[in-house]
């Protein structure tokens, strides 16, 4: 007899998991019909009770690592830590807001300045990955076991690592691909600073609204992220049973278009990066992150409950809340607003006499690049009279690899030692430029 029932599923993270459940029950023999609603956890289900029990769906479900929500005690106490949740954003948003403004006043900025180097960044990336690793052996590692377990038959029974090492090559290669693509698209904006800050503050805003669901799992925030086809998705759970399923490396290449939220949060830090090599180094360094647990999850699996995922998953979102703030001050420092440099300013200036030219007709002025910032980062120079810009590197990071003035069209990639960039001041006023991540700021001053 068919029995029509509606559950309450607690411990959705992304799209995925609804098409994951909706895969693994509905191959189920005596499963006739199943619809998950991710905003909400309601999962109705049409199922004949004679060939599977409420019992053994329930199992089944949570034996993907989900937890079904029985009674009403049950509900109460889930809508007592979606309340809570939506408590700890406000206050985690409070707890920034104030830090930022008391660690400015203190004088400490330049601690935080680190954060937005891109030796720094890719290390926070990949501690993402890492954590983001346990929400990506729940999802796709039944993929990974099937591909492992029929390795072993056609091997008379030994055990390999190739399909691990072939699926997880097939990620990384199409998460750096995917991020370059990214990066190339947003590299087309970064030809406008307008464009700039508004490309810059869109990531930034959703990458902290990103950060925000996964630390809260509130659906309402979920409501208002990127929506992503799922047809993916389902292609890649159907794997798992079809009789002739693709290899494990295309499935791995086709795992970059998950509709994932960690992922998707990466995908906007590469668009933001204006770089196809910064946009396919942050995805790649991503996948490299999910890799250890991915590769060696059949040892971790047994350990890997709700609650640890749950966390780790918070403690990512922390870290993409963090990438998204300091994206956002970027954006708004475009616009002339938010903090144009969190490097202390230098105190010297550059003033030229009248009579400061060479013999070609150049205005000099020199300029030292440590990893304080410019020195000096006031310079004073002619309207009207070529201008000869030496940069000294003697120190420099993966944010200010690179010196761009916008309201000239500069833009010059750095190297140690001296750099030269020649350009004519048109009217008198302020030039402004500053490190391609527009953290590391300085200006010219024109004068007649």
């Amino acid at each position: 007899m068919f029995e029509k029932i509606k559950i309450k599923i607690e411990g959705l993270h992304c799209e995925s998991c609804k098409v994951l459940i909706e895969t693994e029950l509905g191959a189920r023999e005596g499963v006739k019909a199943v619809s998950v609603d991710y905003a909400t956890g309601q999962c109705d289900l049409e199922f004949d009770d004679a060939k599977i029990s409420q019992e053994r769906i329930f199992k089944a479900i949570e034996k993907l690592n989900y937890k079904v929500v029985k009674n009403s005690s049950e509900k109460k106490g889930l809508e007592i830590r979606i309340s809570n949740n939506m408590v700890i954003a406000v206050i985690l948003l409070l707890v920034f807001v104030v830090g930022y403004f008391l660690i400015k006043n203190l004088g400490y900025l330049s601690v935080l300045s680190r954060l937005n180097e891109n030796n720094i960044g890719y290390w926070l990336i990949f501690i993402i990955g890492l954590l983001a690793s346990f929400h990506c052996v729940g999802m796709c590692g039944g993929l990974v076991v099937a591909y492992t377990t029929k390795h072993q038959i056609k091997n008379n029974g030994k055990a390999s690592s190739l399909p691990h090492f072939q699926y997880n090559l097939g990620r990384v290669i199409s998460y750096s691909l995917i991020g370059g693509v990214l990066g190339g698209f947003g590299s087309f904006f970064a030809i406008n600073p307008t464009f700039t800050g508004i490309v810059t503050l869109v990531a930034g805003g959703f990458m902290i609204l990103m950060g925000l669901s996964l630390v809260t799992n509130s659906k309402w925030l979920d409501k208002i992220k990127l929506k992503t086809p799922l047809f993916i998705a389902r292609f890649l759970f159907s794997q798992k049973r079809a009789k002739k399923p693709k290899g494990p490396f295309i499935v791995g290449l086709l795992n970059g278009l998950m509709p994932c939220g960690p992922l998707q949060a990466m995908q906007l830090y590469a668009l933001a990066s204006g770089s196809i090599m910064r946009g396919a180094l942050s995805m790649g360094i991503y996948a490299l992150g999910t890799v250890p647990l991915m590769f060696g999850f059949g040892k971790f699996i047994s350990l890997i409950s709700q609650e640890k995922i749950k966390y780790a998953l918070k403690i990512s979102g922390i870290i993409v809340i963090i990438l998204g703030v300091f994206m956002l001050n970027r954006g708004f420092v475009n616009f002339g607003y938010g903090m144009g440099s969190i490097v202390p300013r230098q105190t010297t200036s550059q003033i030229l006499n009248t009579t400061d030219k060479d013999a070609k007709g150049f205005q000099t002025v020199k300029m030292d690049l440590t990893f304080g910032g410019y020195s000096p980062n006031l310079l004073y120079i002619k309207r009207g009279v070529p201008a000869r810009w030496i940069i000294n590197v003697k120190q420099m990071s993966g944010c200010t690899n690179e010196i761009i003035m916008p309201e000239y069209n500069i833009r010059k990639k750095l190297k140690y030692g001296e750099n030269i960039i020649e350009f004519t001041p048109k009217k008198v006023g302020e030039i402004k430029f500053s490190c391609w991540m527009k953290m590391v700021w300085g200006k010219f001053i024109v004068v007649e």
